[in-house]
């Protein structure tokens, strides 16, 4: 897979696609249409700049210097200025597919022709992603508002052989890296400077990965609410098709459709309910976790907007040669897209844990407390749930929305910001959150269906049981289970749970997918 390309054309990119080079090892390549655009915008900027023309950021100061005139003999050295300066930043560096991820948008934003570098320059970069050169980004500096300022300043900052970037599990300098792939560092030409650091790349990297997870983490949620269903021999009733239709949201007919089509074949279709109505955590489960899959496609669409988008500024207009200052690179879209689904991810976990406590209490689920035979001399499962409401306390910090504050930058002349960085990274560790929790689910209720061994599961769930069995032995007494829990988050990062049940019943919430 890692020989394959992505073709990058500034309108086609899906986050699909992005994941495949982040963590799937695919190269990229510019289209042919990406060339001649970026080509065509370079040789407008050229032209202005002959003509002594006005143009912000390329012959003037930045932010409040916008009306400070620079002399065409500094243009290169304010482009240089530029990186250094907004090179600030704090705290652990970011993530490498996020670093990755945001080289990938960028690049591909330059394909739609609209920021006037040279093709030198996205060569660069294009070799850069396709040798995994990781530069070293601190993850707090973005206000997301003049898009990710500091940590693409980072990034570029090894164009120009600076900075430091992981290359090959080793921390290399900037030029040390440009030497090994038998680069120079570019002399950074007037407008690119800003081209680099002017965009939302960083924080859509951020939302595209996030979004990814976390319809993997919903996928994952069919499986462990019909593994609840089953060792709790819940009432099916509340998923039939005509209550759906009765309400029709899309998501809560999907999520509804995809328990019943799991469940297919196990003995809950045929026998008496033992409950006319089952807790809300179980039977208004289409109806959360259907709105929280509304919510991931909303920001699937907005995010696949952005990361085809050109966030720069200015911007180039290749067809009228017009050069106009915008505000593309404000990160609003995605900031509160990416509010919202972690408070929708933040509720995914919330109803998870309180599905896991319904196992663990034996007044109401009717299996041994705690889910171990003898409970007293052993604690069972009991600090699970400990655990897991440890990290719904978490996410519910996490979930409070960035994008509410604004604090004015630039003596002002940036007074309003998205923090949309802000609320991107959060969402990303929120989904990690929510792995975890959905994993103590799956745990729990396989423990639980242990005790039931003589019921018969639907084949999907019946693969899933097993799957587990074959690497965790059921808890008879107490013991060191973190590791066990652990190796289920990794297996539903690997997809090895929703692989199983695809097997059986094919897509889960199609064509979303």
């Amino acid at each position: 897979m890692g020989h394959e390309n992505i073709v990058l054309d500034g309108d086609s990119l899906t986050i699909n696609d992005l994941i495949n080079v982040t963590r799937y090892g695919k190269s990229v390549k510019i289209s042919e249409e990406g060339v001649r655009k970026i080509k065509v915008a370079r040789k407008i900027i050229e032209g202005k700049l002959n003509k002594n023309e006005t143009i912000y950021g390329v012959s003037t100061g930045f932010g409040k210097l916008a009306n400070t005139i620079i002399s065409p003999s500094e243009r290169e050295t304010l482009q240089k200025n530029l990186i250094k300066s907004h090179s600030i930043g704090f705290g652990p560096y970011l993530p490498d597919e996020i670093v990755l991820g945001a080289m990938v948008i960028e690049l591909n934003s330059f394909c739609r022709g609209g920021s006037g570098i040279r093709i030198e320059l996205a060569e660069m970069i294009e070799t850069l992603i396709n040798n995994r050169v990781i530069p070293l980004v601190p993850s707090i500096g973005s206000l997301g508002a003049s898009g990710d300022l500091s940590p693409l300043a980072y990034i570029a900052r090894i164009f120009i052989g600076e900075g430091k970037a992981r290359f090959k599990n080793e921390i290399l300098d900037g030029s040390e890296v440009l030497s090994r792939l038998n680069l120079v560092p570019i002399e950074l030409s007037a407008k690119e400077g800003i081209s680099l650091i002017n965009g939302t790349h960083v924080l859509t990297s951020f939302a595209a990965h996030t979004i990814f997870d976390s319809l993997r983490i919903l996928e994952n949620s069919v499986i462990s609410v019909c593994l609840t269903l089953e060792a709790f021999e819940g009432n099916l009733n509340a998923f039939s098709s005509f209550i759906m239709n009765l309400r029709p949201h899309k998501g809560q007919m999907r999520f509804a459709k995809a328990v019943l089509d799991v469940l297919k074949g196990s003995e809950l279709h045929n026998i008496q309910s033992k409950r006319v109505q089952d807790p809300y955590s179980i039977r208004c489960s289409p109806q959360v976790h259907g709105a929280i899959l509304d919510v991931i496609e909303h920001c699937k669409k907005l995010a696949e907007i952005e990361i085809n988008s050109t966030t720069d500024n200015p911007l180039i207009n290749i067809e009228t040669s017009e050069v106009a200052s915008s505000g593309n690179f404000h990160g609003e879209p995605i900031g509160l897209s990416m509010d919202y689904l972690s408070i929708a991810l933040t509720d995914l976990g919330n109803i998870s844990e309180r599905r896991v406590n319904l196992l663990l209490d034996s007044s109401i689920s009717g299996l041994p407390s705690f889910l171990i035979k003898k409970p007293g001399l052993n604690s069972g499962l009991m600090m699970l749930q400990y655990a897991d409401a440890a990290i719904s306390a978490e996410n519910k910090i996490l979930a409070s929305p960035a994008s509410i504050d604004n604090i004015s930058v630039s003596a002002n002349q940036e007074d309003h910001v998205s923090m949309g960085f802000t609320a991107s990274k959060k969402a990303y560790q929120i989904a990690k959150n929510v792995t975890q929790m959905i994993a103590i689910e799956l745990y729990t209720t396989y423990q639980a269906l242990g005790f039931k061994e003589n019921k018969t599961l639907s084949e999907a769930i019946q693969d899933v049981y097993d799957f587990i069995k074959n690497s965790i032995p059921l808890l008879k007494e107490d013991k060191f289970f973190d590791e066990d829990v652990k190796w289920i988050v990794e297996k539903i990062e690997e997809h090895a749970f929703t692989n199983l049940v695809k097997e059986k019943i094919g897509s889960i919430f199609g064509d979303i997918e």
